[in-house]
């Protein structure tokens, strides 16, 4: 919020040269949405990977990290704050534009400091690193609310705070053939004793005195081309505009209360890694609206050794004898269905590929189509050739 008068008085410039002055400036941090820090630290050292990590080395990384601190999964003390240091650092240096910012200037930049924007980001409480998963103009995360919870704002404004993540991590085999899972869910309710105040009676919430109730003070400063005044997030009562004098001991001042929920969710064929999934109304209740929100399971694959997957297909090394890639030969290998054989035809050459057919990954709005598991044919060579083999190889051309 600006207000700016004419000049009326300047050695270097006359009112008629120049009536009016504009600025622009950052909107007001309590206004503003954007890159949410739970701790001022490398975020390359967080995920421990190298400034030059690629992408894949990150979300690698991120998925290692993030299973063995989620707060579901890790009940040690510090393993939340640790997870939201994680989280914080990988929403940025998933995203090449944030990634940008911070290796030239730091979190300075993620805050605005260089974007030559006029929405840039000041930053906000490190709670609410979750703030904008579903939102479309913030990023991919939604806000995290008090400790035990995960928790999103919808795009619509009257679901505001009441959607819910849950990271639900599937094996390899797991995300091909799908599977039935029975989760609990921590989920928040209004506070009954308080009415979602958060304070212990209504006598004690009070008018923030410094900002008299609006949440945001107005600083004014004069310059050279005029006065300048900006409203910033009022300190005391952190934009609320009241403060509580004794909190409501059932919620802590929270205003809501968690409770635990068990649902039985079904993971269909052929989902991959960082899919996510939505249930309808298992997210936060609000009572006084009368109105839930949604449940939105983010899907961790974990990788299998020896296969790889590119879209509806499978792919795996297969090593053979140079004898057997010129005579042919049947192998054992493995497959997300138990081990297999693999006709391997003669005259085989290294590189080749043989595949299994409709032993991939189902498609996942067309479950009757699958995909093929490829074999990539590695061939061999001893450095000493028995005069047998040699014999063997003259005889059927190949040499």
């Amino acid at each position: 919020m600006l207000a700016f008068l004419p000049i009326s008085k300047s050695p270097l410039i006359s009112n008629s040269a120049l009536p009016f002055i504009t600025f622009r400036l950052r909107p007001p941090k309590w206004r503003c949405r954007g890159v949410i820090r739970a701790a001022r630290s490398d975020y390359y050292s967080t995920l421990n990977v190298s400034r030059n990590s690629t992408l894949k080395e990150i979300k690698s990384s991120y998925r290692t990290l993030a299973r063995k601190y989620h707060p579901d999964l890790n009940k040690s003390p510090g393993a939340e704050e640790k997870f939201k240091e994680i989280s914080a650092a990988y929403e940025v240096l998933s995203d090449d534009e944030k990634r940008s910012l911070y290796d030239r200037f730091g979190e300075a930049g993620l805050e605005g400091e260089y974007d030559g924007s006029s929405g840039g980001s000041n930053g906000v409480d490190p709670f609410d690193f979750f703030d904008a998963f579903f939102d479309e103009s913030n990023g991919p995360f939604g806000r995290r609310g008090e400790p035990g919870g995960i928790n999103f704002n919808l795009r619509s404004k009257g679901n505001q705070g009441l959607d819910v993540r849950y990271d639900l991590f599937l094996s390899f085999e797991e995300s091909i053939f799908g599977k039935q899972q029975e989760i609990e869910v921590s989920c928040f309710e209004i506070c009954d004793n308080c009415g979602g105040t958060g304070a212990k009676s209504s006598s004690c919430i009070k008018t923030c005195t410094d900002c008299g109730g609006k949440g945001g003070v107005m600083k004014t400063q004069k310059t050279p081309f005029g006065i300048m005044s900006q409203v910033s997030t009022c300190s005391k009562c952190g934009g609320d505009g009241k403060i509580i004098t004794s909190h409501c001991q059932s919620c802590g001042g929270h205003g809501r209360v968690q409770s635990k929920q068990s649902i039985e969710v079904i993971i269909p064929p052929g989902v991959s890694d960082g899919a996510t999934m939505q249930v309808r109304g298992k997210g936060n209740f609000d009572k006084k609206r009368g109105m839930a929100g949604d449940l939105y399971l983010v899907l961790h694959v974990n990788e299998k050794h020896g296969i790889w997957r590119d879209g509806l297909n499978l792919y795996s090394k297969v090593n053979v004898d140079y004898t057997e890639a010129i005579l042919g030969t049947v192998k054992k290998v493995e497959t997300v269905e138990g081990l297999r054989d693999l006709q391997i035809p003669s005259g085989t050459q290294p590189g080749d590929s043989v595949k299994l057919s409709y032993m991939g990954v189902p498609d996942i709005n067309r479950p009757s189509r699958r995909g093929d598991h490829n074999f990539v044919v590695n061939v061999l060579i001893p450095k000493d050739i028995s005069p047998m083999c040699t014999w063997v190889a003259s005889h059927f051309g190949a040499i």
